[in-house]
């Protein structure tokens, strides 16, 4: 059985010191799966982390590089040597997710393990791939005010669905990084 959420969230950082890299937070969370190391990031993102520049775009890398590691059917994640190096502030890294915790203990009571067969190989593999598209989608975003929120939340939805099994959040959170397609390519001048 995984881990509670508002547990993930306790364990994101290290609270005896005043930074936290991001290699250490997916050392931190690489034997749970590649769930919560979608989760990490994309909250990152999500939470008041996410309106300090260049927070976005470094998260975002970081799930494309998971992602498509899963999409590829990897044991555990590999990261470049700078991406790992970047740190966040452990101050506002615990602000933000003080923030966040009355939220998850209404998102835990929603998840349980439904629609099985999506969290299950090949399916999993293609919606990590989808996945990598939607983080990719947070570069170009973070140039417009509040943008990330929508790749970030349905990357913290699916991740929710992945970590629990279930496939009715999975499949919000994909119907949600539609929606951030349509997004970037309205940024983009392209429809």
């Amino acid at each position: 059985m995984s881990d509670s959420i508002v547990e993930l969230l306790d364990e994101m950082y290290d609270k005896e010191s005043e930074k936290t890299s991001l290699g250490e937070i997916v050392d931190r969370f690489e034997d749970r799966g590649f769930g919560p190391l979608l989760l990490v990031p994309a909250l990152i993102a999500l939470l008041p982390t996410g309106a300090i520049p260049g927070v976005p775009t470094l998260c975002g890398l970081t799930l494309f590089f998971i992602c498509i590691q899963a999409a590829l059917g990897k044991k555990s994640p590999w990261l470049p040597k700078a991406l790992k190096r970047k740190e966040v502030s452990s101050n506002k890294l615990e602000s933000a997710i003080d923030t966040a915790k009355p939220y998850a203990k209404k998102f835990e009571k929603l998840l349980k393990p439904r629609l099985t067969f999506l969290s299950d190989t090949p399916v999993k593999n293609i919606i990590a791939g989808y996945c990598a598209l939607a983080a990719l989608c947070m570069i170009p975003l973070e140039a417009l005010p509040f943008a990330v929120a929508l790749p970030a939340f349905a990357l913290c939805i699916t991740a929710l669905g992945m970590t629990n099994r279930d496939g009715v959040f999975l499949s919000i959170g994909i119907l949600m990084q539609l929606g951030t397609g349509y997004l970037v390519m309205k940024a983009l001048g392209v429809i």
